[in-house]
């Protein structure tokens, strides 16, 4: 099945990696997001990975040489987190000691990271350690949510632009990787109590997930005669039973660890979804929809994504020109200082957008248009389409 997904690739002799920066400062900046070539590669490879993970199960171990080095980072930062146990003292969120950490963090990555890619490669380094070290939550803030979940898709994603997860990574691949990075991210939620970062409280899907729930149901969606049902989640002795194979199942299983209480009351959102999606693939369509709308479209977590000038530029998809930017005073990289500015990114149209190599993708099915009604649905209404 992988051969006949093709994503776009680096040609990284031909590419100009620079220290990702902020592009996203309004609304408007929200929407020409829309339209570059970051979102078209988010999309396809977001694509590509709801795809073969069909009918797969999350594997124990991995045959992939590259996959299991990707992991003994977070192996790493995991070891680090027992080696800095939160400081004692009531807080009901966002224990200080979560800020050490992060910046132990910051300081191995670069080691980290250049034990794991290439030397050919290092020169990519500079965008991946921002997205890395990102995708585990807010030194500031101390929350975590779907910005930073969106941070690893773009890690996975860059990763696989290189061609080294292999040129055909599995589904088990790609589950491997994402159940390895939420077992640490719940790992610094319970131990550092992070809080929701932007929730929606009730009315949200999840306090700090998304993908998680995509992917989880793009387990299940093709499997004809599925035995598992949607509703099955209400039933916590099921969850139990398949939440070390399935991402959906794994994330309900966190929140009746974390949470108390009646689950149509703390979680009404999974709970309408249980009891009124009858089928995995509307599951699936009805959560890339509402992830579009409460994601991808919404300003206050894509302002928080930055960019390079390698694998996730800030540059029209269709005319390859730099796209707008509303305002010019660059906020400090919340994880590394060196943060290249405005006048040191080149001006050229065509010379900002990277060199890859041909790519035949299907007509894009998981974003809507600028003009796409969906966005006015209600989230109930995004699973009955």
């Amino acid at each position: 099945m992988s051969s006949t997904i093709t994503t776009p690739k680096i040609d990284v002799s031909h590419t100009k990696f620079t220290e990702p920066v902020k592009k996203i400062f309004d609304t408007q900046g929200a929407q020409d997001f829309q339209s570059s070539v970051t979102m078209y590669r988010l999309q396809s490879h977001l694509h590509k990975y709801t795809t073969l993970v069909g009918t797969k199960n999350i594997p124990s171990t991995s045959n992939n040489d590259a996959v299991n080095r990707f992991t003994q980072i977070i192996d790493a930062l995991s070891r680090t987190i027992d080696e800095t146990p939160p400081l004692p003292g009531p807080r009901r969120f966002g224990n200080f000691a979560c800020r050490t950490w992060h910046d132990k963090m910051r300081d191995s990555l670069d080691a980290l990271l250049q034990d794991f890619i290439p030397e050919k490669y290092h020169v990519c380094i500079v965008e991946i350690r921002y997205y890395l070290g990102n995708a585990f939550g807010s030194k500031e803030r101390l929350d975590y949510g779907t910005g930073h979940e969106l941070s690893f898709l773009a890690v996975v994603s860059a990763i696989d632009m290189l061609d080294l997860w292999g040129s055909n990574p599995s589904g088990e691949d790609i589950l491997f990787l994402f159940n390895g990075y939420y077992t640490l991210v719940k790992k610094l939620i319970a131990t550092y109590t992070l809080e929701p970062a932007g929730s929606h409280g009730v009315w949200g899907l999840d306090d700090h997930f998304h993908l998680a729930y995509i992917l989880g149901s793009s387990q299940l969606a093709p499997i004809s005669h599925n035995p598992l049902r949607p509703s099955d989640i209400l039933d916590r002795h099921t969850v139990e039973d398949y939440a070390k194979t399935n991402l959906y199942f794994q994330a309900i299983a966190f929140i009746d660890k974390v949470k108390s209480g009646s689950f149509s009351e703390h979680s009404p959102m999974l709970y309408d979804i249980a009891k009124t999606v009858s089928t995995w693939s509307k599951v699936q369509r009805g959560l890339l929809k509402m992830y579009s709308a409460e994601v991808l479209n919404k300003f206050p977590v894509v302002q928080h994504f930055w960019f390079g000038t390698g694998f996730f530029p800030w540059v029209n998809v269709k005319s390859g020109a730099i796209l707008p930017t509303y305002e010019t005073n660059q906020e400090e990289n919340p994880h590394f200082s060196s943060v290249t500015s405005i006048s040191n990114i080149p001006t050229a149209t065509k010379s900002v957008l990277p060199a890859t190599s041909s790519t035949t993708m299907p007509p894009p099915t998981i974003l809507p248009s600028r003009n796409s009604p969906v966005g006015k649905f209600s989230n109930r209404d995004r699973f009955k389409r």
